[in-house]
């Protein structure tokens, strides 16, 4: 695993609202994160994200299961837990990261919103709990 691979993983695991500037320090000026709920380009829009995570959740925080993939591209596979709606949160996701020279340049998440997040907010979770059953 290269080294920017292994220190954007710490950074993630060890993720808190005043260490993610270390996070950035990965990331390159024109960086692409992309999740189900955000197509986001620049790393400081990237730390804006992280700030608002640290706003609207409490104690969210990532868990890396493996990496795989080669010095262009990995797939890491995670588990992010908080709590939010006074429910805990927790669910499994992957990502697939994109790196040039020594810098992060893409960050797409891939994770079931619907099950992992709608089914846990106060009324309208009742109707995706129904869908997803």
């Amino acid at each position: 695993m290269n080294n920017i691979i292994k220190k954007y993983i710490n950074c993630f695991q060890n993720l808190k609202a005043d260490n993610i500037h270390k996070l950035l320090e990965c990331l390159s000026e024109d960086v692409t994160f992309i999740d189900p709920f955000n197509r986001i380009i620049g790393k400081e829009n990237v730390g804006g994200m992280l700030r608002v995570m640290f706003q609207k959740t409490q104690n969210p925080s990532f868990k890396v299961i493996y990496s795989l993939g080669d010095t262009k591209k990995k797939i890491i596979k995670w588990e992010f837990s908080c709590i939010a709606f006074k429910k805990e949160i927790r669910f499994f996701g992957l990502s697939e990261i994109e790196i040039r020279g020594n810098l992060i340049i893409k960050h797409e998440d891939f994770w079931d919103s619907g099950r992992n997040f709608y089914c846990k907010v106060p009324i309208i979770g009742k109707i995706f709990k129904k869908i997803h059953k």
